[in-house]
């Protein structure tokens, strides 16, 4: 299939087509598909659900390693396991979170589709009132049954269990740095690196604080505090709309029309 490609036309769902989109060439499919759009925006809009910053994990590779192959056992694992900011049973309260999202969302209210929810133009407020306030219950959660200090332990645990990972691929004669440094220490090494430009590629292998710079920057992207953590939480509802390309060569007069145009989507979608 091949696309002529207007430069003036914007790709609402460019993930939807090969190529380019083709671009309405008529004036009566302009007029036909605007009016679609109009009846559509009539009935609701389609939603996508994200969840911001909630699950924070790390996994490390033998390749991605410049340890010189003389201190490595031959047993040497290839992959670490996911090392995880927070043990399993609060992993299971956020994801209960996420399902009481979802959960929001049936027949009554909203379409199911693989771009998200088309939710009903006359529940969009209770939606984000419901959001809102699921959003802070979230956070009560995470500030009262986590809290500040229990939230640094499960940061120091994660980057623990990376070192003592790394720390036992080695043979005993390996004259790495090998003990946990400390939370403040971490945040100096943090900063350095930071201001160093260093990445994984350009570390020494043979640095005494080689292992302990590896998983300073394999944990780069977790927030060492609660309060940090916090800031980058968010649940994002974004509203998307349907190209105009879709809506030419049909007629919306029902929520029936609705549901066919979303299936037909759905199945051009790779």
């Amino acid at each position: 299939m091949s696309f002529l490609y207007d430069p003036h036309q914007i790709p609402l769902f460019p993930d939807l087509f090969e190529d380019y989109l083709p671009p309405l060439t008529s004036q009566p499919d302009f007029a036909q598909a605007l009016d679609n759009f109009v009846k559509i925006a009539d009935y609701g809009a389609l939603l996508e659900l994200n969840f911001k910053g909630i699950e924070k994990s790390y996994s490390i590779r033998k390749s991605e390693l410049k340890i010189p192959g003389e201190y490595l056992k031959s047993t040497a694992e290839e992959t670490s396991p996911v090392f995880y900011l927070f043990p399993v049973e609060i992993r299971r309260e956020l994801e209960h979170f996420r399902y009481r999202f979802k959960a929001f969302f049936n027949r009554q209210n909203s379409i199911k589709t693989s771009l998200g929810y088309f939710l009903f133009r006359n529940h969009a407020l209770r939606w984000e009132r419901f959001r809102a306030a699921q959003e802070e219950e979230l956070r009560n959660y995470l500030q009262q049954e986590v809290g500040t200090e229990y939230y640094k332990e499960c940061f120091d645990g994660l980057f623990r269990a990376g070192l003592e990972w790394l720390s036992q691929l080695l043979k005993p004669v390996a004259l790495y740095q090998k003990d946990f440094p400390g939370h403040a220490a971490i945040l100096d090494r943090r900063r350095e690196l930071i201001g160093g430009g260093a990445t994984l590629a350009s570390l020494n292998g043979n640095d005494p604080n080689y292992l302990v710079d590896i998983i300073v920057l394999k944990t780069m992207h977790i927030p060492s505090n609660l309060g940090q953590y916090l800031k980058g939480l968010a649940i994002l509802s974004v509203y998307k709309t349907i190209h105009l390309d879709y809506l030419r060569n049909l007629k919306i007069e029902s929520l029936r029309d609705v549901k066919d145009i979303l299936a037909q989507i759905d199945k051009s979608r790779p």
